[in-house]
């Protein structure tokens, strides 16, 4: 069977075959493995890929043992809950909304590229902590340690100014994730990115009119949000978004004879099953479980529960092994 492959896949193969950086050339080897389609006659170029990926990972891993440079690269290590990375152009304001949403203090400042490295707060919102990292303002020619940010976020939050021109600052920054094979939407060569847009200074002055026709261009693909890092305005609905935009769930745990407390709850992915939850709680209890006790404010105090039953956001359960 012939591999068939798609143009893209030679342009991406073309720039690794380029980069000199051991964790660029890592970089677009993902990138590479993930637009090349899947069936009986790429196997055997996948497997290449996957053990390209492999000696690299280890050459890496060798150089950071051995204090060795390897090149400029940055990454930032997964927390909380989930890592949501903004995304946007030079002053559209995604420092700023890193100070008002976590407890970072990251430098503000009306000129551009005032981020040159990436910046890491923790959002405080129900009873956990989401990690968001503030990012170097896209650019042509932006390194590809910036994509793998990108690329490695479980959410990616795209900032526009809402006094500059929405509708072309938007295009380009996709433009310039689709470059780099960071989709945002259905896209045959790749994975798609969640993420939403946040229109950035509502407190100022500007064309409501063009902010009207950006939204009812892009209501239907994407989510949209205005909010002010000067007033507040529209930061708790961004909040939310954001977790639901995560697509996880707060599971809180309860014991035998205890009262119920909600404050340290166990995150999950949406759709977790209860026997899934237990072996994520621990490899034991999956083996060892008996049975299930739920509470929540769906009508369940106290119920039995089967193996394969779904949890949702906020329940409540008494695991019996």
């Amino acid at each position: 069977m012939p591999a068939n492959l798609p143009p893209q896949y030679f342009e991406v193969e073309k720039q690794y075959r380029e980069a000199k950086e051991p964790r660029e050339k890592l970089a677009y080897l993902g990138q590479l493995l993930s637009i090349i389609p899947k069936h009986k006659g790429t196997e055997k170029l996948q497997a290449e890929l996957k053990t390209k990926i492999s000696k690299l990972k280890t050459t890496i891993e060798k150089q950071k043992k051995s204090k060795g440079s390897g090149g400029t690269w940055y990454q930032v290590e997964k927390q909380g809950a989930g890592q949501v990375v903004l995304v946007g152009l030079p002053n559209c304001g995604k420092s700023s909304l890193l100070n008002v949403l976590s407890n970072a203090h990251s430098e503000v400042g009306s000129y551009p590229y005032t981020t040159q490295l990436p910046k890491v707060g923790m959002m405080d919102f129900e009873n956990m902590k989401i990690q968001i990292v503030d990012t170097p303002a896209l650019y042509e020619e932006a390194p590809a340690w910036l994509y793998g940010l990108y690329r490695n976020g479980d959410l990616l939050l795209i900032m526009l100014d809402i006094g500059k021109d929405l509708m072309r600052d938007f295009e380009g920054i996709r433009k310039a994730l689709n470059s780099k094979n960071v989709f945002v939407t259905k896209h045959e060569f790749g994975d798609v990115k969640k993420m939403f847009i946040v229109l950035n200074k509502a407190d100022a002055e500007s064309d409501e009119s063009a902010r009207r026709v950006f939204t009812r261009r892009y209501q239907d693909e994407f989510s949209i949000i205005s909010v002010s890092t000067i007033d507040s305005q529209g930061i708790d609905t961004l909040q939310k978004e954001i977790f639901d935009k995560l697509d996880i769930i707060r599971l809180y745990t309860k014991k035998k004879g205890n009262p119920i407390v909600k404050d340290d709850p166990v995150v999950l992915p949406k759709g977790t099953t209860l026997i899934d939850a237990a072996e994520h709680i621990h490899k034991d209890f999956k083996k060892n479980l008996k049975y299930a006790r739920l509470w929540n404010e769906k009508g369940y105090a106290g119920q039995r529960v089967e193996k394969n039953h779904i949890l949702c956001d906020e329940d409540v359960v008494e695991f019996h092994v």
